[in-house]
């Protein structure tokens, strides 16, 4: 998490991380509801994501998606480096399209036991 955090710090973008401290927060919430299977909306340099793949079980899964594929793989090497790269689902794009796919099939109902929205991506979604 510091080695993330401190590559993080380094790109012109950083004020978008997410603190250690809500990093810690996430990771606890999961770990209390017992979280399997997550959404992350937003992914930036994987932070969170980090946090939130150290929380799930071996088999858990986390469907992340970011405009930004780029950013994403800043972080990668560090999340590979913690061996949990395999629980992530990367998916670059915008996430309306992919959400509303997802309302549309029946079997996506109910499949998430928590999903975090980064507030950059809302601000991005509001302004259009």
């Amino acid at each position: 998490m510091k080695e993330l955090r401190e590559v993080t710090a380094k790109h012109p973008w950083n004020l978008m991380t997410t603190s250690a401290d809500e990093g810690q927060f996430l990771n606890l919430l999961l770990k209390l509801i017992n979280a399997k299977n997550t959404m992350e909306i937003g992914v930036y340099t994987g932070y969170s994501l980090l946090s939130t793949a150290l929380a799930l079980p071996e088999d858990g899964k986390i469907l992340a998606l970011d405009i930004n594929r780029e950013n994403y793989e800043i972080g990668l090497p560090i999340i590979e480096k913690a061996g949990v790269a395999h629980k992530i689902d990367f998916r670059e794009g915008p996430a309306l399209p992919l959400l509303d796919q997802m309302v549309e099939d029946e079997k996506c109902h109910g499949s998430f036991d928590f999903i975090f929205v980064d507030a950059t991506t809302i601000l991005t979604i509001i302004k259009g």
